[in-house]
């Protein structure tokens, strides 16, 4: 019994003692360190915030109110509760889509943005704006610019000698940035638009979107389509007729042509 209870302790003695660093606790503690240095490095190192916006392609809108807009969006959240809220603007996590979201509702004369980070602390947004091709007016008093997708923009005093989009009168307030007319309409009434100007040397005044699409001519005559029939073959059609059937001099006492009836035409 002696011996026992004297070799024992010396037994347990010379067993080897086990490094810390194997021990699995280390690791997980070292692991979360590394973590947390690498995402504290990521979301705060001052070399990482966003300090330079770089924009192009932009000739209406001023550069310094683009800036600024984009400056004003750029912090991501990071965490948000009752008593803490933390963001970071760094390059890593900058929020480009939200950024964009509002460049684009602040500046309705903006087409599109492509935003590109550059590293280490700028990004660069490439800006398409809107270019128009006609005037619309709700009323004498309430006309906008309008561009290819049927997109108001920008408001306008005077409609001079532009081509002039009306429709069904509606008591909705109109605004800048609204899609007023369906890309497929605007599509016809742009391609009927060129279609008469190159061929004929006659441009359209005005253009009524309803059903039928009516087309006033410089020249004071109508034109009536279908636009839910194929608006190209309806355009052969008028194309056939101002060619072979209604001559130069005939179009000065012209009143109106009947396109949206199927495999048919009419003038007078």
């Amino acid at each position: 019994m002696y011996k026992k209870r004297h070799i024992n302790p010396k037994i347990r003695n010379l067993r080897p003692k086990k490094r810390f660093w194997k021990k699995p606790l280390f690791w997980i503690v070292l692991t979360a360190i590394l973590i947390i240095a690498i995402l504290w490095f990521a979301l705060f190192y001052s070399k990482f915030q966003i300090k330079n916006i770089e924009i192009f392609g932009n000739e209406k809108v001023k550069t310094e109110d683009i800036q600024q807009n984009a400056f004003a969006n750029l912090n991501k959240k990071i965490l948000t509760t009752g008593f803490l809220n933390i963001s970071s603007r760094s390059v890593f996590v900058v929020d480009t889509n939200n950024i964009l979201k509002n460049l684009l509702n602040k500046f309705p004369e903006i087409e599109s943005i492509q935003i590109q980070k550059k590293f280490p602390d700028s990004i660069t947004l490439k800006v398409k704006e809107r270019q128009p091709v006609a005037v619309f007016c709700q009323s004498a008093d309430n006309c906008f610019l309008i561009d290819q997708n049927g997109v108001i923009f920008q408001k306008r005093q005077s409609t001079s000698s532009d081509m002039v989009i009306t429709k069904e009168q509606s008591d909705k307030n109109i605004f800048a940035g609204e899609n007023i007319i369906d890309k497929k309409i605007m599509d016809a009434i742009l391609k009927v638009q060129n279609n008469l100007k190159n061929n004929l040397q006659v441009n359209v005044k005005e253009a009524f979107v309803s059903n039928p699409l009516i087309f006033t001519t410089s020249e004071n005559w109508k034109i009536y389509f279908d636009p839910t029939e194929n608006m190209d073959a309806q355009i052969i059609k008028m194309d056939a007729l101002l060619k072979d059937q209604i001559t130069p001099d005939a179009r000065k006492k012209l009143q109106y042509i009947y396109l949206q009836y199927k495999d048919r035409a009419y003038y007078k």
